[in-house]
């Protein structure tokens, strides 16, 4: 009505999902964010040693034949801390930069690896015995936080701390935590899924400045990736930890306000999946993020 004033929530970002939900966009990172949540309820309803335990990666469990907790332990994530809740959220963000960053099928392959991989080094050797046991998104984490701070080295935290200097601090942290609780298996979880991580996104086009790390396959890397690769200088990281765009050229504008009028004449919606994504980086582009 005339007058009256109108207010509206900013628009949620669009991102290439494997499906749609309602208006959200189902990435790898958010399908897994979800499972962590249903994981809570499943907690309450069960308790401790109910179908959640099922999930949980125990080395001597995998070597007696239950080699689901090989590719199960991320997403049981069970309600015992106010801690679990920043946790996925966290997740959320990191893993939504890294998905960006290198695709949402690279990035499958590379938590499949990160998750699939050390947990059955840790149970083929036996390298912990009893104490072999690992779950929660809060590995995985802390693994894609190593690999976003070093891939984006002039990033930085609060008060101008370089990203990969927390990042080296987060992890050094958990390994003192496990050192101290004798929770070897999920320290060398952990510890392993940086290692499959940094290499695999070194693989695809991730890490170029980390030339010790080898490459074994040829990469062209995502035009996003490039452009962002190519700023010089420190970044200061937003919303909670995001590298610099260069600046927005003319045909970047033109191509925008060509989507800006096919959403105003057809809504959202009208867009393609492309075109979503493609709206959503030069939007970001825009504003200078």
């Amino acid at each position: 009505m005339p007058g009256r004033y109108q207010f509206s929530l900013p628009e949620r970002p669009s991102r290439d999902g494997w499906f749609r939900v309602g208006q959200l966009d189902v990435t790898t990172t958010a399908l897994l964010v979800g499972l962590g949540v249903i994981s809570m309820f499943v907690y309450a309803i069960g308790g401790a040693d109910g179908p959640i335990f099922d999930l949980y990666f125990i080395a001597p469990f995998v070597r007696d034949g239950e080699i689901w907790r090989l590719v199960t332990w991320p997403i049981a994530n069970p309600p015992t801390r106010i801690w679990v809740l920043l946790t996925l959220a966290f997740f959320w963000f990191v893993g939504h930069r890294v998905e960006e960053t290198i695709g949402r099928k690279r990035f499958t392959i590379m938590i499949s690896l990160m998750t699939v991989v050390p947990a059955a080094v840790v149970s083929l050797f036996d390298l912990t015995a009893a104490t072999g046991i690992a779950y929660g998104l809060s590995i995985l984490a802390i693994a894609l936080l190593v690999i976003f701070a070093f891939d984006s080295p002039n990033a930085v935290w609060f008060f101008n701390i370089p990203l990969w200097v927390v990042a080296s601090v987060f992890v050094l942290l958990d390994v003192l935590q496990y050192l101290g609780d004798r929770f070897f298996g999920a320290m060398l979880v952990e510890l392993g899924a940086i290692l499959v991580g940094t290499v695999t996104a070194r693989q695809f086009g991730m890490l170029n400045d980390l030339a010790f790390i080898p490459r074994f396959v040829g990469q062209r890397g995502t035009a996003k990736h490039k452009r962002r690769k190519s700023g010089a200088g420190p970044t200061v990281v937003a919303g909670p930890w995001a590298a610099a765009e260069p600046a927005h050229t003319a045909a970047d504008q033109t191509e925008l306000d060509h989507l800006l009028d096919k959403i105003s004449a057809k809504g959202m919606d009208s867009l393609s999946r492309a075109e979503k994504t493609r709206h959503n980086e030069l939007s970001k582009k825009l504003r200078g993020r």
